[in-house]
């Protein structure tokens, strides 16, 4: 698959998810990873989309999937944490949500490191710690 190809396919998942067509986004997001197995992004978006179906199981799966492809993802550890803040694993939501800020902080992202410290504190300020 040319990388032309699979421009236009992230263009389409992200225009889908733009317009919460998530199932389609999936179906899209299938037919990269058919051919290109091993794109971190694409399961991001696929983590992201199950988050948006309430599929929390999945996207922990499909987030987790992302970062093992590329330990250095943050928007994938950040989500994941989110996805365990959802389900009340406090726990595994700090951790991720964590090692997302590191990362951050490592690629002078500042907004988004603001962003996970005011979740770590919201988590533990609503764990009580």
């Amino acid at each position: 698959m040319s990388i032309n190809v699979i421009r236009e396919y992230y263009s389409i998942i992200r225009d889908k998810i733009r317009h919460c067509y998530f199932e389609t986004a999936i179906l899209n997001i299938n037919k990269l990873l058919s051919v290109y197995p091993k794109d971190e992004h694409a399961y991001y978006y696929k983590g992201v989309c199950n988050f948006a179906l309430n599929d929390y199981r999945n996207a922990v799966i499909n987030y987790n999937t992302a970062i093992k492809l590329n330990p250095g993802y943050a928007k994938a550890y950040f989500n994941l944490g989110v996805t365990y803040y959802i389900v009340k694993d406090y726990d595994k939501a700090l951790i991720n949500i964590a090692k997302a800020l590191i990362i951050f902080e490592k690629q002078k992202e500042l907004n988004k490191r603001k962003r996970a410290i005011d979740a770590l504190n919201l988590i533990k300020k609503e764990r009580g710690v």
